[in-house]
Parts: C-alpha cells; structure tokens; sequence
C-alpha cells in the first residue's frame, strides 16, 4: 500500500498533511505527543498517536503499548487494504476536501462496473467482426466487418470517459460540500 497523507491535531489546531516518514521524525523529535491525535484517508475517525503501531518506541511488555496491541493501527501498511482503528477518538473534523469512505466505495463499485461493461462491448465488437470478416465474400464487406468494430470500440471509449467524468464530478461535489 502507498504511504498515504496524514494530518494531526494539537490543542484544537490541525497541521498537515504530512507523509508516515516526517510523522516517524515528528514523533522522535518530540513534535508529536502520543496524546496528539492522528487521521488519514480510509479513517471514519481520528486516533490517539499512541495507537499508531510503529510511531513511538515499544514499551516494556507490561505498558500500554503492548496492553493496547489490539487497538493499533498501522502507520505503513504490509498490503492490509485500509487501515483498521478499533478505538476511535472524538477530534477535529476531517481535513477539507476529505471523501467519505461511503463515496468512494461507491465509486470504487461504479468504476468496476463500468470498465466490465467497457470490455464487454469491445469482446462484442470483436466477436461481430470476426464473424463478419470471415463471412465476408469481398474487400467492402471486410471493410464493413472493420467499421462495426470501430464503433463498438469508440462505443467502450465514450464510455470509459463518461464514467471518468462522473467519477470526478461526485468527488468534486464530495469536497466541496465537505468544507
């Protein structure tokens, strides 16, 4: 998984985004309380500093740290989809711009959708031309078969493009209704 943006919060102030790797450099420069709270993309909601899995340096078997093993989250991923927060805290509101996680799998879903439609049509315009251009007796019949899967081509990238566009329209609309 990509390292991802995060923001965090101090006394009612937000800061970032930063990446996970000046997050490391906050925590061990004493820029970062484990107090101090923490949120990124794909979070419902922000998290102590201390239960970010990797941040602050392990205490003894007996601390909070390992107490707490099942409340972390992780700061990079291994290949985990999102990040899991099973203790969430009360802080500010998502940074401006932020897409709920609702929208975006919707559009995730959507997407699929769409680019399976896209490449169903160019396999139907493949099989049709086949089908055509063998049956074809001479040179404008082949070249009728080729025009057919022209379109049903064009037909899959109108398509593509359509779904882009509506895709980035419910984003934009998300963010600026989020600020």
């Amino acid at each position: 998984m990509a390292e991802g943006q995060w923001y965090y919060a101090r006394d009612n102030q937000q800061f970032g985004p930063v990446s996970a790797t000046e997050l490391r450099q906050l925590a061990d420069a004493g820029g970062l309380a484990p107090d101090d709270l923490l949120w990124r993309e794909g979070m419902d909601a922000w998290a102590t500093a201390i239960n970010l899995r990797g941040l602050f340096a392990e205490e003894s078997a007996t601390g909070p740290a390992k107490a707490n093993a099942s409340a972390t989250i992780a700061l990079s991923g291994t290949g985990a989809a999102q990040p899991i927060l099973i203790r969430p805290q009360a802080g500010p509101a998502a940074p401006p711009g932020a897409v709920p996680a609702s929208l975006r799998s919707v559009l995730r879903a959507t997407q699929i959708i769409l680019w399976t439609m896209c490449v169903l049509v160019v396999l139907a315009g493949l099989i049709l031309f086949t089908r055509a251009f063998l049956t074809a007796q001479d040179a404008a019949a082949e070249a009728a078969a080729g025009a057919v899967f022209s379109t049903f081509f064009i037909a899959a990238y109108v398509l593509a493009r359509c779904g882009e566009k509506l895709s980035r329209l419910l984003l934009a609309y998300a963010r600026r209704r989020s600020r």
